[in-house]
């Protein structure tokens, strides 16, 4: 009999057209991974053969390293694309098909069989929708684990698409993408980018981008994908001078470290604000209140002063030696002009040593001439017997003395050290734009530091103070010194005439290789000072203070940026300084803006209540929109006994959640909270709100807000960070009887 089918033959019927697309889209990845597999095994014959290779010219060597180089880096481009090669498909209205991918893959015969995200063919799968369908019949999001297909989702973008001999299944993908678990690290969204998102990633690379928006928005993962994006569409200019992506924290860092490999990408340089001084990394945090006066515009100021005071602090004595057997004596009154004209110059004090050299050298050249009766003699008898004398005087241990004493070579470090220990009191250097109690601030936590016995000068130099533990936020300063202070000139610091010397070569042996380059990567990150990046992006930007954007700025002359950023978040009291501070960096290359407002990381409920704290912060802003739904209720417990409670909250949720879970500590709190709880749980991670900005867990612990809201100005602000930062389930331990009325209404 004709008729309907049951609703049990329709199950089969949509089992049986399911396990058909499965099927043909596994079909194709296989095919996909097996010319993955050819090209991974020709890079890796490439790198052995270009390895076997020894002897030859110098220029053959570094041929030879150059291709070795481009093997091992397109071996791990490979290797890092393995993973969910295939993700996406469109169907054009034309018939024609296109598979997306995290790169592009090509048959022997060039054929494509998967395209790069990043290529303007790709574009559609972002941008096409049912309004502007842009040719796309359909458009199908593929989920894999390892190499096997497990899901398929189609969108219908144009009803009028012939897809007779092919089935539309599911309803999408983007909201259950969302609602993955979450792990360690940040995952990619190349598979689930939306519309608004596309437009910044692909947006012109010309000046400065602005990307703000609440949380939940997307901010961090547009921008990392604009990277991959504009490395892919300008190689070679972002390959030859750098990328640099800047985060507020090493945590953060980690969390977003796996993003760019897994989309093509291994060759831009991540670091946090405490990583960009070579050889001086930071990990540890002030409390906000000094972090701010740290961070002020100020202390530019202060910092200049004090270069001043270490520089030229030291007494003048007269300098008295012996040359062609005429003791020669230069006053205290010459010496004192001449360094003090040369003070006024507008170069760093250390670009200066062999001017000071040179200025003293020419004190004692006029005493002893003046003296030895020379000024009458012949000009080319002069010349030589000067020339004679700038030798003498490099080897001369009372000129060299009196040289390093009116004219040291100086370490940011050690002029740094110079204001922390009080050798510069701090009075001395300050001269407005500090309130006094940051200047109070900022003395107390100098004088709290332990000075350990390591030093960056000499053991031998015992008038140096040992130094202490750099914090993230005396990076900036002492980047600021070192700018200040200037580079050293090469050649003889105490006026030798420089010699031509022809370079020796250096043996084929030391030539080095990629592999060993590539195991020494991580510490020659930062061991070069970097100058010219061609492109910079930070995130975060409302946290970064006015002293670190100087020190961004240094990094990014000429480049152009991607600065993300929620200014509903930024822990700065006076949020126009930090506003300011970015305009300056960006400087005259315009600043182009992008709001992402829609919410893709909470549920309904825990957007409700960060738009109360929002509304509370600010009545005039705007909350982003919620996409997902309500999911679990925000759950709130009072207690008189914080260590209990934490315990008891933390091991629910644990519980209750499959991913990573974050309890959110006022500062002052963290270490007790660590504490409380014991060995922590591999899932489990335990961060004040600063540390937490622009991560996110599966279920979050926001403990004593009422403790995070008193203790600093930006109070309220760290309380929206710390309620936006779960995915699945919040719970809040408070000791107020109704902290959410009480502290947001």
């Amino acid at each position: 009999m004709g008729g309907l089918p049951t609703m049990t033959s329709q199950g089969r019927i949509a089992d049986d057209v399911l396990a058909h697309e499965l099927a043909v889209e596994q079909a194709h990845s296989d095919v996909a991974h097996a010319r993955l597999d050819e090209l991974r095994a020709e890079a890796d014959r490439a790198l052995a053969s270009a390895e076997r290779t020894r002897g030859g010219t110098h220029q053959a060597v570094f041929e030879r390293d150059v291709f070795a180089h481009a093997a091992a880096t397109r071996r791990a481009e490979l290797d890092n694309a393995d993973e969910g090669l295939v993700f996406g498909r469109i169907d054009e209205m034309d018939g024609s098909t296109l598979h997306i991918g995290r790169i592009g893959v090509r048959t022997a015969e060039l054929d494509p069989l998967v395209v790069d995200w990043r290529a303007p063919a790709a574009a559609a799968f972002y941008r096409a929708t049912p309004v502007e369908p842009l040719g796309v019949a359909r458009r199908r999001t593929i989920t894999s684990r390892g190499r096997t297909v497990t899901g398929i989702n189609d969108e219908l973008l144009d009803a009028s698409a012939d897809l007779e001999e092919s089935s539309v299944i599911g309803e999408g993908s983007f909201l259950t993408a969302l609602a993955r678990e979450r792990g360690p690290h940040m995952r990619d969204i190349a598979a689930t980018i939306a519309r608004e998102q596309d437009e910044i990633i692909r947006a012109a690379d010309s000046g400065a981008v602005l990307v703000t928006g609440g949380p939940g928005t997307g901010k961090t993962a547009v921008a990392l994908h604009r990277v991959a994006y504009l490395m892919y569409a300008h190689r070679e200019r972002y390959s030859r001078r750098g990328v640099l992506v800047v985060g507020p924290s090493g945590v953060f860092i980690r969390y977003i470290g796996q993003v760019l490999p897994t989309l093509g990408e291994t060759s831009a340089t991540l670091a946090s604000l405490g990583q960009l001084v070579p050889g001086s990394p930071a990990t540890l945090t002030d409390s906000p209140d000094v972090a701010v006066a740290k961070g002020s515009a100020a202390m530019a100021g202060v910092l200049r002063r004090t270069v001043d005071r270490v520089a030229t602090g030291r007494p003048v004595r007269e300098l008295r030696l012996t040359y062609r057997g005429q003791e020669v004596v230069v006053g205290v009154g010459a010496i004192e002009g001449r360094f003090r004209q040369l003070s006024a110059s507008s170069r760093g004090h250390n670009s200066m040593r062999r001017a000071a050299a040179s200025a003293l050298g020419e004190l004692v050249w006029s005493a002893w001439s003046r003296a030895a009766g020379a000024r009458d003699w012949r000009a080319d008898t002069r010349a030589a017997l000067r020339e004679e004398l700038a030798y003498a005087l490099a080897d001369d241990s009372r000129f060299r003395t009196a040289l390093d004493s009116l004219w040291p070579i100086l370490t940011g470090r050690q002029v740094l050290d110079a204001l922390r220990s009080g050798a510069v009191p701090l009075e001395s250097v300050v001269r407005g734009g500090l309130r006094p109690e940051q200047v109070n601030a900022l003395r107390d936590a100098w004088a709290g530091n332990a000075w350990p016995t390591s030093r960056e000068a000499s053991d031998d130099d015992d008038d140096l103070p040992a130094s202490p533990a750099l914090t993230v936020a005396d990076v900036a300063l002492l980047d600021e010194l070192v700018d200040l202070l200037g580079e050293t000139p090469s050649g003889d610091l105490y006026g030798a005439p420089e010699e031509e010397v022809e370079e020796e070569p250096s043996e084929i042996g030391e030539v080095t290789t990629f592999a060993d380059r590539t195991s020494r990567r991580a510490q020659r990150a930062f061991d070069e000072a970097h100058r010219g990046y061609a492109h910079i992006v930070v995130d975060e930007a409302q946290d970064v203070s006015p002293m670190q954007w100087r020190m961004l700025s240094r990094r990014g002359r000429g480049a152009t940026w991607t600065v993300v950023g929620d200014w509903a978040q930024s822990s700065w009291a006076d949020v126009s300084e930090v506003r300011e501070a970015l305009h300056a960096a960006a400087g005259r290359r315009g600043l182009t803006s992008y709001e992402l407002t829609t919410n893709y990381r909470t549920t309904g409920s825990v957007a409700e209540l960060a738009a109360r704290v929002l509304r509370r912060l600010d009545p005039a802003l705007t909350p982003p929109t919620a996409v997902r739904d309500r999911g679990d209720e925000v759950e709130v417990i009072s207690t008189d006994d914080l260590p209990s409670a934490l315990r008891d909250a933390v091991a629910t949720v644990l519980t209750a959640v499959p991913g990573t879970v974050g309890v959110i500590a006022p500062h002052t709190l963290a270490s007790d909270a660590r504490d409380w709880l014991g060995a922590l749980d591999p899932r489990l991670a335990v961060v004040d709100p600063w540390e937490a900005k622009g991560l996110e867990y599966d279920g979050c612990v926001v403990l004593a807000p009422e403790a995070l809201v008193a203790e600093t100005t930006a109070g309220m602000r760290a309380l929206y960070v710390a309620v936006t930062r779960a995915t699945r389930r919040l719970v809040i331990v408070s000791r107020l009887p109704d902290p959410i009325a009480q502290l947001v209404g």
